[in-house]
């Protein structure tokens, strides 16, 4: 049997609310950026060589040697030598920013890793480096997955862990390895049947390097240093999530419209974020960009109105190091003297998805 209705008048009915429009925005006062590592793998591994791999092809398009470097800016990358791999590379990472940091590994009570790179799909890489870390059993680990953004994603993850008391001291890491996914692209374009179109949609894998990286973050109570991480904006644009797909085998990337699209999104993020954190162009005295090559990175900064020398690169040396582009630029600019003490440094990452995130250092 129905049952009865139910005649509510309109006026007291409240309309549907608009759901938000505005990026997610995230503010900390008291989180602290306690340290910063990083490994660079020592073996290189020259473009130069990497086209001489794939010279049949090359004479098949007719191909001079030296075409990727002249488009992607990117003479060599660093890959792991024999005994040395992403995850050793993150727990050296881990060591250095530690130290710095002033704090035991015993103090640490998150350890999140945050790689594109995955040597197994359990356990977690997290859990791997926490046990070669040494770090006691009360301490939490997990993996975060977001492409390239991933690194900027943990620091954004364990700062609210922080802010809302749940743990003083997190470390945050990212441990890549380009070889396993190199290999496979170089067999690929050595196939008979390879042609311009397989080219292109590999340029992409041939920018990738091989690093590591860390960063210790803290509450007041285990601070040692003033670097205080103020705030985060994010923006997605998931609707380009199929311009670059990628996983162990291979990377399959529209580079044009990658381009476009991700400079949009980096637009769109930075008017977020400058709001947030009521800054302008004119107080980002460094700004530590994703590094993919050339044309992203000059074309992002000149979209912003970063200066060029206010905007370091790693890309000529290190290539398309994965999640660790965004720490790695900001450990190696901040060893070469670039931040001093009430500098405004910017951490913009950008990542497959589309995903941008951008967070604000007071130094």
């Amino acid at each position: 049997m129905a049952g009865p209705s139910l005649n509510v008048p309109t006026d007291l009915v409240a309309p549907a609310s608009p759901l938000p429009t505005r990026a997610v925005r995230q503010r900390w006062d008291d989180v602290f950026l306690g340290g910063l590592g990083v490994r660079v793998p020592d073996v290189t591994l020259s473009t130069a060589e990497l086209e001489d791999r794939i010279r049949p092809l090359y004479r098949k398009l007719g191909f001079k040697p030296g075409w990727v470097e002249a488009v992607t800016g990117i003479a060599e990358r660093r890959v792991w030598g024999p005994g040395g791999d992403a995850v050793s590379g993150a727990v050296q990472a881990a060591h250095a920013a530690l130290a710095e940091a002033g704090l035991p590994a015993a103090s640490v009570q998150v350890v999140v890793s945050c790689s594109v790179y995955k040597p197994r799909l359990e356990p977690s890489m997290a859990c791997e480096i926490q046990g070669a870390l040494g770090v006691g059993p009360h301490c939490l680990n997990f993996d975060i997955s977001n492409a390239c953004l991933g690194f900027v994603t943990g620091l954004s993850v364990v700062a609210n862990m922080i802010a809302m008391g749940q743990v003083d001291t997190a470390l945050v890491v990212s441990g890549e390895d380009a070889t396993p996914v190199l290999d496979a692209t170089i067999a690929r374009l050595t196939d008979p049947s390879a042609d311009i179109h397989t080219f292109k949609d590999n340029l992409a894998t041939l920018t990738l390097g091989s690093a590591a990286a860390a960063a210790v973050v803290t509450s007041p109570r285990a601070a040692r240093s003033q670097h205080r991480l103020l705030g985060m904006t994010t923006v997605s644009a998931a609707e380009h999530h199929g311009l670059c797909t990628g996983d162990t085998h291979g990377m399959v990337t529209d580079s044009a419209r990658l381009l476009r699209e991700g400079v949009a999104l980096a637009g769109r993020t930075w008017a977020e974020f400058t709001d947030l954190l009521g800054w302008s162009i004119d107080d980002v005295t460094t700004a530590a960009m994703h590094q993919v090559g050339k044309a992203h990175h000059d074309t992002v900064a000149r979209h912003l109105g970063v200066p060029a020398d206010r905007a370091p690169s790693v890309y000529p040396w290190l290539g398309n190091i994965g999640s660790c582009g965004v720490p790695v630029t900001a450990t190696l600019a901040r060893d070469q003297g670039h931040f001093r003490s009430g500098d405004k440094v910017a951490l913009m990452g950008i990542g497959s998805g589309l995903n941008c995130a951008m967070a604000g250092v007071a130094w």
